[in-house]
């Protein structure tokens, strides 16, 4: 591939076990996006390899990918009723996702990814072919999936190349990770008494609450949020980029949003938080 070939629709950047539970995943890069709350930013999913994410989240198999994220849904067994009625046998029924609080609308933008990775459209990531692409881009480390899935050690090229852009993501695995990723993510906390251990652990929290729930007193509305008037994009704030180095993450602002997405997302959410 020569100096001016055409930038690819995206890159992969990880195919290895997942760091969660061992098995096969893989970590995208895409470089168009549409999303209207990140703006122009760099989006990454991180997939299972062999299975299709929909199939993933009704199976369990999202835990490679999403660890114990607490918005994942709950599966339980399909009521005979609703699947194939009078054939159906109980070794044949299958599981379903009930309670899930995930705003990522699987099927839409995953899915196309994934189906796009088993066509073979996207590359081998190459510092010496790629890496002009992800320069002056911000970058949203897991637009699905969580960033802690992949080792950081794979991440940190990428993130070098533009530095002081804007680099979003988030991680319910903050008390169990490589916590070299309190840099560069935010704690995602359900609670005011998890935004406060997270301080204590030296991580800045991005928190959702419902509408009630007052700001603690190291908060911020998210200002890309309808809340916070949507000001700003992901791409020109620049938040929600962790605790930086030497910083006291208890004496920093955090960041908190009121729970969205569609009605039954919503309804799943506010179960986290109730249970938090």
């Amino acid at each position: 591939m020569g100096r001016y070939s055409k930038r690819p629709d995206g890159v992969v950047l990880y195919d290895g076990p997942s760091l969660m539970d061992g098995k096969p995943i893989v970590l995208v890069a895409t470089f168009k996006t549409d999303n209207d709350k990140t703006g122009n930013v760099i989006q990454t999913w991180i997939l299972r390899k062999h299975v299709h994410p929909v199939e993933a989240i009704n199976n369990g198999g999202d835990k490679s990918i999403c660890g114990d994220c607490p918005l994942r849904g709950i599966l339980e067994l399909q009521k005979k009723s609703d699947y194939q009625s009078k054939r159906t046998n109980a070794k044949s029924r299958k599981y379903v996702n009930r309670q899930r609080g995930c705003y990522v609308a699987i099927q839409n933008a995953p899915r196309a990814i994934w189906q796009a990775f088993k066509a073979g459209n996207y590359p081998a990531y190459d510092a010496a072919e790629h890496g002009r692409w992800f320069k002056m881009r911000g970058i949203r480390l897991g637009s699905y999936g969580d960033p802690c899935a992949v080792p950081f050690d794979v991440w940190e090229p990428v993130l070098s190349i533009a530095p002081a852009m804007s680099q979003p993501g988030y991680t319910h695995q903050w008390r169990t990770c490589d916590q070299r990723w309190r840099h560069h993510l935010m704690a995602s906390t359900h609670s005011v008494a998890e935004l406060e251990e997270a301080n204590r652990m030296g991580w800045r929290s991005y928190r959702t609450r419902r509408a009630d729930q007052p700001l603690a007193p190291n908060e911020i509305v998210c200002p890309a949020s309808e809340e916070g008037g949507y000001r700003e994009t992901c791409e020109t704030c620049g938040a929600c980029d962790g605790c930086k180095p030497g910083a006291d993450a208890t004496k920093q602002m955090s960041i908190a949003m009121v729970v969205h997405g569609g009605d039954s997302r919503i309804t799943g959410a506010l179960a986290v938080i109730d249970a938090a």
